[in-house]
């Protein structure tokens, strides 16, 4: 090892092959056909335990080392206790001095004998390396003959010269940090060592070098490359066979090194309908199999994005691999579960960020069906900040984007990507890395790129400093708001508008999924874009979850890492179903509500509702009175009016409601028949609630003060009614002190006014307006509440009802009050409480993370039942994934394990609300205008105060919030601020609602 080379920008490799297209030689056609590398006698798999040393600084490894301990392989060390992970999203880990790295440059050593008999030692032997972090050196039988670096593409050696018949040794020494690690600044846990395959390839003296492959709408073309190395001058004849599945279409002998085949009406490759080909090479005993597809690609002059003719959109997500305990490393099995689940979520489109996965990964795209944006290992985001402050550069002289002595080590990157990956027909847009500004060595990668591929699109996001020159095919950008994204979709440019980053995930969230999905139809140069990002990235240990600044790192972004669609075990949250949701395939509105005539929308591309079955369910309260299914045959992009013929109750309490799912009619690789794809839920106001449900068959109380017992002293006011229930005032401080019911207490504590929510992660910046933090200045501080009463007063109303009036506000510490308010409480003889609030907010404060009350009852009120949206978390703008409806819960079962806990578990629409324990006593919630709820364990001030989720005590507690409204989601934690019709920002509104106690017979 020379620590001038690996600080060479220069000094890319040693001794590795020219780079290629993936692919897997096989000794027959049978086993080229059903392409299970372990099946091929041509390759060795590699992986397993090695021995292993690791060393904190490269120059104390030994020339000879005695003692050896050991690792799997693929692996990254740190995950198995060396060293330590450590996140950091922009900044560097270490100083920014390109091309130089820290001199304590951690090392390690990986070692591994394996087998070489007389058959391979005739033929050409190669070791592929998929996957490295940073650079190393390879070593085979005692000879270092190669090096390479550029962590997440593959390197190739041809070892033939170096082996000898039975055992060899292979030793590869790993460098933490080397110049390519100023190129691979990408936000994730930064992570040593070999983290992909390692396997041989045995390949005849003769072979096939490389092969590329072209389709249309009719015809596939391959263009072949060889290789001799038996040096006598002979050619040998190369054969390739197109089969469709196990069926040979045609054989024809390579010409000049090509090959065409033309195929009339064959199935198209789209996301929906992934229809694949074989093309098979033979070249003496070895057949490469290689998949690929019909398909083209364009843009019309509106800026429409043309898969085979036909306009599509994107509906996406960036993925990173990770895993909770191997790191980067992830198994086949881990892929296609991430791509299962994908499909599941009506995702199609795939930006490989901010590097190229495996070619495992691409060949189960093409399968599966997905449009991937394939993303070159490149990014340089930490130079925004190498002088501190914040700013990109472009042609700038002092990044490396436009440093000569650099230009090789970036344009190698697309190169190697390119190449590789170029017969992947679910590859449809090349990027050029991110986020590391912008120069004049992008301008040569897309003239490089345009000289090999005029196929695909190319797509730098970065070239927007600098107004989209004509070399980029795509307009990207990121996290631009809706107001912005309008604007766009009215602009002239030819080109398609694509946001490669949009409705950023973390935590709860995201919620402004579908305000994005409707903007990108309405407007054909929309063309979509991928959601930030696929999963959390975390480590997981002894149970827990942990995330940046836990290991004790120099520079890091705390939780920022814990961004994903789903958890980092790939369990769902509510954001993972709004994106499904947002991202569905068909459409329905309610065109007469009383014979229930519909008008549906196909919004698939490709594919022909007549593959599903629409079923549809009509609910009265909540409970299904008629239900049907409709076979529809409607082409994509089409739409159809329908008509349902059922008949209207007439009348209903709650509400009426039509439900529709559309479900799979057959089973296919990634769902069964009958999984659902789509729903949507109709209101129908056709049918009027003829009595508010609650009070309907209840007796209307008698005459008044018989049927009330008052006390009252100088601090507290008791009611008690005539079903046994009590509620008792605080005079002092204007507060529902206590409700009682059949002997026992169903408040541990006041009930209280409040409007702090624990912050969401896409609240990380408006918190701080809201509440006080280490900023004294600039927040409401509604985290540090006080309530004042001016007034309380009661009286007797007749017919049986007392009023209790408080006039009060709210204000956080050091603040004037934000909230004034007139409450009445007004209690009947029966033990029914409503409360009447008049609500006027400070005309300087800011909109308000919600408003209500908090109710603290016995930790044993376990059981829910609610009317409303459900049965999953939903907020005003993260609704469209749940429908109206009665359902039941526990209160642990509304709990969501978010890494850093949350704001969570609310219900929009909520119309009834009972909590109650085991032995049947019950306090209920009602609303004719609705409200929203949430009830808990956890206390708001808990969640706000822990920093993961392992660190929350459970609290001997069930809190319900009652809330008049709570506002949105959004996906401010990367993005822009929540829209403005799901915050709650009224100056004035009224807020109502009714409390009961009972006993549940």
């Amino acid at each position: 090892m020379n620590k001038t080379e690996w600080q060479d920008p220069q000094f890319l490799q040693k001794g590795r092959e020219k780079e290629r297209a993936y692919f897997i030689p096989y000794h027959n056609m049978d086993t080229a056909l059903q392409g299970i590398k372990e099946q091929s006698g041509a390759y060795e798999l590699l992986n397993g335990t090695w021995e292993f040393k690791y060393y904190e600084k490269y120059y104390e490894v030994p020339d000879v080392i005695e003692q050896w301990d050991s690792i799997p392989v693929p692996s990254n060390w740190q995950m198995y206790g060396y060293d330590k992970p450590y996140y950091t999203n922009v900044n560097y880990p270490h100083p920014v001095d390109p091309p130089y790295v820290p001199d304590d440059n951690p090392c390690g050593v990986y070692k591994r004998i394996f087998q070489i008999d007389k058959n391979w030692l005739e033929r050409e032997t190669y070791l592929v390396l998929e996957g490295v972090n940073s650079c190393y050196y390879l070593s085979v039988n005692g000879v270092e003959m190669g090096y390479s670096q550029c962590s997440h593409m593959p390197a190739e050696f041809r070892l033939t010269p170096f082996l000898r018949e039975g055992d060899n040794e292979l030793m590869v020494k790993v460098l933490k940090w080397c110049d390519g690690s100023y190129l691979e600044d990408q936000d994730f846990f930064r992570l040593s060592g070999i983290f992909r395959d390692v396997y041989l390839l045995s390949r005849g003296r003769n072979h096939i070098r490389d092969i590329e492959i072209s389709s249309d709408l009719s015809s596939v073309t391959a263009r072949i490359n060889t290789v001799n190395y038996q040096n006598d001058g002979e050619e040998e004849s190369v054969w390739s066979s197109l089969y469709d599945g196990g069926i040979l279409i045609e054989k024809k002998k390579v010409i000049d090194g090509a090959v065409a085949f033309s195929v009339d009406n064959p199935r198209l490759w789209t996301a929906e309908a992934p229809n694949l080909y074989t093309l098979v090479f033979q070249m003496k005993d070895e057949f490469i199999p290689i998949q690929t597809g019909f398909r083209t690609i364009a843009a019309t002059n509106r800026g429409e994005l043309l898969i085979n003719g036909t306009s599509v959109k994107l509906k996406g997500v960036n993925h990173h691999d990770t895993h909770p305990t191997n790191g980067h490393v992830m198994s086949i099995e881990d892929i296609r579960k991430d791509l299962i689940t994908m499909k599941r979520l009506n995702i199609n489109t795939i930006r490989t960020s901010h590097y190229p996965p495996t070619s495992e990964f691409l060949q189960l795209c093409n399968q599966y069906g997905f449009y991937v944006v394939d993303e070159a290992d490149l990014e340089m985001h930490g130079f925004v900040s190498k002088i501190t402050g914040w700013e990109y550069k472009a042609y700038a002289k002092d990044w490396l984007t436009d440093d000569p002595l650099w230009e090789e080590a970036l344009l190698e990157r697309i190169r190697r990507m390119v190449e590789r990956d170029k017969n992947h027909p679910c590859v449809i847009m090349w990027s050029l890395g991110n986020e590391s500004g912008y120069g004049s060595h992008y301008d040569k990668m897309c003239e490089w790129i345009r000289s090999r591929d005029q196929v695909r699109l190319i797509h730098n996001e970065r070239a927007n400093m600098v107004d989209n020159p004509p070399c980029v095919d795509v307009v990207s950008y990121m996290y631009v708001d809706l107001q912005t994204l309008e604007k766009e979709g009215k602009e002239k440019d030819k080109r398609p508008y694509f946001l490669c980053e949009y409705s950023h995930a973390m935590g709860n969230g995201p919620g402004d999924v579908k305000d994005y999905m409707d903007v990108f139809y309405r407007y054909p140069r929309l063309i979509g874009g991928c959601i930030w990002e696929w999963a959390d990235h975390t480590v997981l240990k002894d149970g827990k979850y942990y995330y940046g600044g836990d290991f004790g790192e120099a520079t890091h972004d705390g939780n920022f890492c814990a961004d994903g669609l789903v958890f980092a075990d790939r369990s769902l949250k509510a954001g993972s179903l709004e994106a499904k949701a947002a991202y569905q395939y068909m459409k329905a509105e309610l065109a007469e509500g009383t014979c229930g005539k519909l008008i549906v929308t196909n919004l698939h591309d490709f594919t022909n509702l007549k593959e599903f079955r629409l079923k549809w369910e009509l609910t009265r309260d909540g409970e299904a009175v008629d239900q049907g299914e409709v076979f529809l045959d409607l082409e994509p992009h089409q739409s159809k009016e329908i008509v349902l013929g059922y008949s209207l109750p007439a009348d209903c309490r709650l509400g009426c409601f039509l439900n529709l799912t559309l479900v799979k009619l057959h089973d296919c690789g990634w769902a069964e028949a009958g999984y659902e794809t789509a729903m949507v839920q109709l209101a129908l106001p056709e049918v009027q609630a003829d009595s508010w449900f609650y009070k309907t068959d209840k007796e209307p109380p008698q005459a008044a003060h018989a049927d009330f017992r008052i006390e009252e002293n100088k601090d507290v006011l008791k009611i008690h009614c005539s079903d046994d229930s009590e509620y008792s005032f605080d005079k002092n401080r204007g507060k529902l002190l206590g409700i009682r019911a059949k002997g026992q207490d169903l408040l541990t504590e006041e009930a209280k006014l409040t409007a702090w929510r624990a912050p969401t992660d896409n609240d990380r910046h408006i918190k701080h307006r809201w509440g006080l933090f280490a900023d004294n200045i600039s927040g409401w501080n509604m985290n540090r509440l006080f309530h004042k009463c001016y007034q309380l007063e009661w009286k007797e109303c007749g017919e049986g009802v007392i009023a209790v009036n408080v006039k009060g506000s709210l204000a956080g510490v050091a603040r004037e009050p934000f909230a004034r308010y007139e409450a009445c409480y007004t209690i009947d003889s029966h033990g029914y409480l409503t409360i009447d609030m008049d609500v006027k907010i400070h005309k300087d404060c800011i909109w308000l993370p919600r408003f209500g009350f908090e109710f603290v009852l016995p930790e044993e009120m376990e059981q829910i039942e609610y009317f409303g949206k459900g049965p999953h978390e939903n907020y005003i703008d993260m609704c469209h994934h749940v429908k109206t409806g009665r359902f039941h819960s526990t209160v642990s079962g509304e709990y969501v394990p978010y890494i850093m806990p949350q704001e969570h578990g609310n219900h929009t629409g909520v119309k009834y609300l009972k909590v109650n324990n085991d032995k049947g006593l019950a306090l209920e919630f009602y609303s004719e205008q609705g409200f929203e709820c949430n009830v808990s364990h956890y206390s708001s001030e808990q969640l706000t105060k822990a920093a993961h989720s392992h660190e929350l005590e459970r609290g001997s507690q069930t809190i319900v919030r009652v809330d008049y409204k709570v506002s949105g989601i959004g996906s401010h934690s990367c993005g822009p601020e929540l829209i403005e019709k799901y915050r709650l920002s009224e100056k004035e509104f009224h807020f109502s609602f009714g409390v009961h106690a009972d006993s549940i017979k």
